[in-house]
């Protein structure tokens, strides 16, 4: 159980980090987007790229409202500090107390992304010391990974 608790603890951290990573990307590509349609005033900007700009603008704007990532990255790190709290009272609490007190500890979990599942198993156990059972990841997978 205490393993569940580390895996779900792992899977919480990994979602926040995915989510803080796309809040900077879409912050960064957002400020690229709006550069470019204000730098249209310049005589030597091509004509395509204030278009450009202002699309990128508008899509990435877009996407982080109907996201949110922030806000998500942020419930998932409130998971993360949830799990931990569990681990540490878990030596004081017998196993069917730690049992309950993961029952309802999941009860409010935020959603995690289900790519990463599979990330945070590998992770779990190469900490534990036992890579080989390591679940194999999809291209999908590892590209996520490296972004959580």
């Amino acid at each position: 159980m205490r393993h569940e608790t580390r895996y779900a603890q792992r899977l919480c951290e990994r979602t926040a980090r995915f989510y803080r990573r796309m809040q900077a990307l879409a912050t960064f590509l957002g400020v690229v987007g709006g550069s470019a349609a204000v730098a249209s005033s310049a005589p030597w900007m091509p004509g395509w790229a204030p278009m450009v700009g202002a699309g990128l603008l508008a899509v990435v704007g877009a996407a982080v409202l109907a996201i949110k990532p922030a806000d998500r990255a942020a419930v998932n790190d409130a998971d993360v500090r949830k799990y931990a709290e569990l681990l540490k009272e878990a030596p004081a609490l017998s196993d069917l107390d730690f049992s309950t007190a993961l029952a309802k500890a999941r009860i409010t979990d935020a959603p995690e992304l289900e790519a990463l599942r599979d990330v945070a198993y590998n992770d779990l156990v190469s900490e534990i010391g036992q890579p080989e059972l390591a679940s194999r990841l999809s291209l999908a997978q590892r590209l996520i990974a490296s972004l959580a």
